[in-house]
């Protein structure tokens, strides 16, 4: 960017890495932690760290596992039934929120879902610091990273989260009952979980953590 814009101009330009007293300072203009906010960025640094990315729709799924694993009264999203599973279209203002301060390119709050974002990663010891503080929160976190592990796909976390909505909305974990509103919800959902061993695999998933 850089570059770029300054490609035209008549001088000589250096670039230098911030210093020690500049990385401070931006650590002290970082945005304030609250729980819901500490809560998502720890899962997603989880989530980086296990080879995938950051963005609007993985924010997302994190989200909706937080609630589902006690974060319900802390975060307050209602999750309808959406194009890529349950979704509540307002964790992107946390995102926007974010921006600068833990997660990078997300200075608009018009991201595609898929569309990848940065993460900070120099700043998980501030996060998981503040969750140290708060005992509760940090269990929901623990045990959230544990049933998401394996699954930061993508495709692993619209399986999960689409089917654990299922199963909590018609109160079933009957596999042909799910199938059948799988292929209801939309025709990407039939196409994309066409084979039944999917839907078992995460049925065993949610049941394993009582979910």
């Amino acid at each position: 960017m850089i570059e770029s814009t300054l490609n035209n101009a008549n001088s000589e330009i250096e670039i230098h890495l911030p210093n020690f007293v500049i990385k401070e300072a931006m650590k002290e203009e970082r945005a304030r932690l609250t729980p819901a906010r500490a809560m998502l960025l720890a899962i997603l640094f989880d989530l980086v760290k296990n080879g995938e990315f950051v963005s609007e729709f993985a924010a997302e799924k994190v989200a909706y596992f937080l609630q589902r694993f006690g974060a319900q009264e802390i975060f307050k999203l209602n999750f309808e039934p959406n194009f890529y599973g349950p979704y509540s279209g307002k964790v992107r203002r946390v995102l926007y929120y974010l921006n600068g301060s833990y997660i990078t390119g997300y200075s608009a709050m018009d991201k595609k879902p898929f569309e990848e974002l940065g993460i900070m990663m120099d700043a998980e010891n501030d996060v998981m610091d503040f969750l140290k503080v708060h005992p509760t929160y940090l269990a929901i976190v623990n045990k959230t990273k544990a049933f998401l592990s394996g699954y930061y796909s993508t495709f692993g976390l619209e399986l999960l989260s689409t089917i654990d909505f299922l199963s909590s909305k018609y109160k079933t974990k009957e596999l042909e009952t799910l199938s059948a509103h799988l292929t209801s919800w939309s025709r990407r959902k039939k196409t994309l979980f066409s084979n039944q061993k999917f839907i078992e695999q995460a049925l065993t998933r949610l049941i394993a953590y009582d979910l």
